[in-house]
C-alpha cells in the first residue's frame, strides 16, 4: 500500500473512531451537566484541567519523538519506554503530594481528594505510550481506533450508570480511571505482538530524542497556560460553579475542533516526516491540510454561533442559561484555533518545534495579562474576550512567525487557504440566524434548532456542490471514487 493509501485509510479510521469518541464525550458532559449539581460540575472540570499539565509531563514528548524519527532502534525504544515508566511514577507521586496545595491555592480545597484520585492514572499511562506511537507511525490507525473507542466506551458507561446512582464528580473520575486501565492494557496486548521492551537502558542513545521531547513538551507547557489559564483563574476567582461553566462552553467550542483536527493532522504527521526534506510538496500540502480543516470546522462553529441561545437551554438545561455569550465569543476562539493546529504537525514533521515553543512563549505573555485582568474586570465575559484577543494576534502573526522560516514565503497562499472555508461557510451562518428569527415564538424550542441546523447543513452542502475552487473539486473526486467502490464491491 502507498504512503497516500496508507494516509487515506488512516484519515477514515481516525475519523469514525474520533467522533465516536468526541460523541460520547459530549453526550457524557450532557448527562453530568444535568445530573450533578453546578459546584460539583465544577470541581470535576477544574481537576481534569490540572490532570492535563501532568499528563503533558509524563510523556515528555517521546511518543512524538518515537514517530518524528525515521529508524530507531531496539534498544532505544526500551529505554524511552522505561524513561516513560520513571516520569509516570514521578509525576504520580507530586500531584499525590501536593493536591492538597493545588487545592488550597485556587481557594477550592474539595479538589484535594479529586486531584488525588485522578493521580493513579500516571502509574498506568506510560505502558501503553510507547506502543500507540509505534502504531501511529506505521499508520495502523484502524487498530489505534478500536482500541481507544474500547476504552472510552468502557470509561463511558461506567460514568453514565454510576452517576444516576451517585451524582457527585468523583463518579466521573473513577470513570476517566476505568478508561485509562481499559486502552493501557490493550495497547499493551496489541503492542506486545510487535514489540517487547527489554531490560536494557542507555541514557546517551536516546539523547536527540530527549532534546526532541524538550522541546516538545516546554512547548506543550506553554500551550497548556495558553489553553487551561482561563479556567484556572476563574475557578479561583469565582469559584468552581463559574469555572465549570465556563469549561462547560468551551468543551463544546473548542474542544471538538482540538480533537477532529489530529483526523488529519494526527495522519498527516508521519506523513509530513517522510516527506521533510522537499520543501515544495510540504508547502502545497500544508495549504490544502488547512483548508480542509477549515472545511471541517468553520460551518460548525459558526453555525453553532448563532444556534447558541437555543442550544444551550435545550441540551445543558436552563441553569446554564448564563453561558450562552461565553459560548458564542468561544465558537470564534475554536475556529481561529482550529486553523493553527496543523501548523504543529508540520513544525514537529521538520524537527523544528523550538519554533513554536518561542512563539507560544510571547503569547503567554499577552495571555496571562489579558486573561487576569479580563477575570477581575468582567468575570467570566472578561476572561473570553482576553482568550480571544490573544487568539486573534496569535493567528495573524502564525503565518509570519512559524510557517514562512519553514515553508518559505508564501502569504498569499496562506490567506486563500483560510478565505476558502470561510466563504463556504457564510450561506450557512445566514441561513441558520434568519430561520432563529423569523421562527421564533412559532415553534418549540427543539423543533427550531432542528430546523436551523438542518438548513444551515443544507446551504453548506449547497455550496460545496456548486462550488468550482480545485480543491473542492479533488475532494469531491474523491468521495465520488471512493463511493463507486464501495457500490462495485457490493455489486461483487
Amino acid at each position: 500500500m502507498s504512503l497516500r493509501e496508507k494516509t487515506i485509510s488512516g484519515a477514515k479510521w481516525s475519523a469514525i473512531a474520533t467522533v465516536i469518541i468526541i460523541g460520547l464525550g459530549l453526550v457524557q458532559m450532557t448527562v453530568l451537566a444535568r445530573i450533578i449539581d453546578n459546584h460539583q460540575f465544577g470541581l470535576l472540570t477544574v481537576s481534569l484541567v490540572i490532570i492535563a499539565l501532568a499528563d503533558t509531563l509524563s510523556d515528555f514528548g517521546i511518543a512524538n519523538s518515537i514517530i518524528q524519527r525515521k529508524e530507531i532502534s531496539h534498544l532505544e525504544l526500551t529505554t524511552l519506554y522505561w524513561l516513560n515508566v520513571g516520569l509516570g511514577i514521578t509525576v504520580f507521586a507530586v500531584v499525590f503530594l501536593l493536591s492538597d496545595t493545588i487545592g488550597d491555592v485556587l481557594n477550592n480545597p474539595d479538589l484535594a481528594p479529586l486531584i488525588r484520585t485522578l493521580s493513579f492514572a500516571f502509574v498506568v499511562i506510560p505502558h501503553g505510550q510507547q506502543f500507540r506511537a509505534l502504531m501511529q507511525k506505521e499508520l495502523e490507525f484502524s487498530k489505534i481506533g478500536m482500541i481507544e473507542t474500547s476504552a472510552v466506551l468502557a470509561g463511558f458507561t461506567f460514568t453514565v450508570v454510576s452517576a444516576h446512582f451517585w451524582p457527585v464528580a468523583l463518579t466521573a473520575i473513577l470513570g476517566y480511571l476505568v478508561n485509562t486501565a481499559v486502552r493501557t492494557l490493550l495497547f499493551g496486548y496489541f503492542g506486545r505482538k510487535i514489540y517487547r521492551p527489554g531490560f536494557h537502558f542507555s541514557l546517551a542513545s536516546v539523547s536527540s530524542n530527549l532534546r526532541f521531547g524538550a522541546w516538545l513538551t516546554a512547548d506543550s507547557i506553554i500551550n497548556y497556560v495558553n489553553t487551561n489559564l482561563s479556567t484556572l483563574v476563574l475557578a479561583r476567582i469565582l469559584g468552581a460553579s463559574v469555572a465549570g461553566g465556563y469549561n462547560l462552553a468551551y468543551n463544546v467550542a473548542v474542544v471538538p475542533p482540538m480533537k477532529l483536527n489530529p483526523i488529519i493532522t494526527r495522519v498527516l504527521f508521519p506523513a509530513f516526516a517522510k516527506i521533510q526534506d522537499d520543501t515544495e510538496k510540504l508547502r502545497v500540502n500544508f495549504y490544502k491540510l488547512l483548508s480542509v480543516v477549515g472545511i471541517i470546522n468553520f460551518p460548525a462553529l459558526l453555525g453553532l454561533m448563532v444556534v447558541s441561545n437555543n442550544f444551550v437551554p435545550l441540551v445543558f438545561g436552563e441553569k446554564w442559561h448564563s453561558i450562552v455569550p461565553i459560548l458564542q465569543l468561544l465558537c470564534v476562539v475554536g475556529l481561529l484555533r482550529s486553523v493553527g493546529n496543523p501548523i504543529g504537525s508540520l513544525l514537529m514533521a521538520k524537527a523544528r518545534v523550538d519554533i513554536s515553543f518561542k512563539f507560544n512563549v510571547f503569547k503567554t505573555f499577552l495571555f496571562i495579562p489579558a486573561i487576569v485582568i479580563g477575570g477581575h474586570m468582567a468575570g467570566a465575559i472578561g476572561v473570553t474576550l482576553g482568550f480571544l484577543l490573544v487568539q486573534i494576534v496569535n493567528t495573524v502573526l502564525s503565518y509570519f512567525v512559524m510557517i514562512k522560516p519553514v515553508l518559505g514565503s508564501s502569504y498569499r497562499q496562506y490567506i486563500l487557504s483560510l478565505w476558502l472555508p470561510f466563504y463556504l461557510s457564510l450561506p450557512t451562518l445566514a441561513v441558520s440566524y434568519g430561520l432563529g428569527i423569523a421562527l421564533a415564538g412559532h415553534l418549540s424550542l427543539g423543533m427550531l434548532l432542528a430546523a436551523q441546523i438542518s438548513a444551515g447543513a443544507l446551504a453548506f452542502v449547497v455550496m460545496i456542490i456548486l462550488s468550482r475552487n480545485a480543491l473542492v473539486v479533488e475532494l469531491k473526486r474523491q468521495f465520488c471514487r471512493n463511493e463507486k467502490m464501495k457500490t462495485l464491491l457490493r455489486a461483487g
